[in-house]
């Protein structure tokens, strides 16, 4: 997935803040977020992140398995 996830973030918090507080500002930062969303939901956006989460720890636990090994080959 290539999304800015640290844009994705404040804007995510922006939005939450200032719906909990019933401000003004809960339109623009709702607006901010669907512009920098585009086409896709939050939501769709949540379950692609979430794939890329699991994608990526699967990957680090098949890197981990063969550590010992590696640190085996160079003692």
């Amino acid at each position: 997935m290539n999304i800015d996830k640290q844009k994705l973030q404040k804007l995510l918090w922006a939005e939450a803040a200032s719906y909990r507080a019933d401000c003004a500002n809960w339109k623009r930062n709702t607006e901010a977020l669907e512009d920098f969303l585009g086409e896709k939901t939050v939501e769709e956006v949540a379950l692609e992140l979430l794939a890329e989460n699991e994608r990526l720890t699967q990957q680090l636990g098949v890197l981990i398995e063969g550590l010992p090994n590696k640190v085996a080959a160079h003692g």
